[in-house]
């Protein structure tokens, strides 16, 4: 080998945690999204993305924290049904249809006694 072909050396490749690259979405032809990535060229310049101005920083007192597990009222009770249970009120109702019908019965055949 001569001298000028051992001085004459190429780029060095950069390590893979140097390297720049540029992603973009592509979406395919079912629309689903994917993140396609390219080598950035040498040239390419990076916005400098800053804080602009000085923060502000609030914070709330403990009472004025929302919390919705915490309630200030007791839980409204379920309505109490009325009457007892419900064998008594589907006997009422049984006794009503009864005489209801008997007083159909009535007015179809005339004997109208009331």
């Amino acid at each position: 080998m001569s001298q000028s072909s051992k001085s004459r050396v190429g780029p060095q490749p950069i390590p893979a945690s140097e390297r720049r690259r540029i992603g973009q979405i592509v979406h395919d032809e079912r629309g689903n999204a994917f993140l396609n990535w390219r080598d950035a060229p040498a040239d390419e310049t990076r916005p400098v993305l800053e804080i602009l101005g000085e923060p502000k920083l609030t914070l709330k007192a403990p009472e004025e924290t929302f919390d919705p597990y915490a309630r200030s009222r007791a839980p409204r009770e379920a309505p109490r049904p009325r009457g007892g249970t419900t064998r008594t009120d589907l006997r009422r109702l049984s006794e009503h249809i009864k005489l209801m019908r008997a007083l159909e019965e009535r007015k179809r055949r005339g004997d109208d006694e009331e």
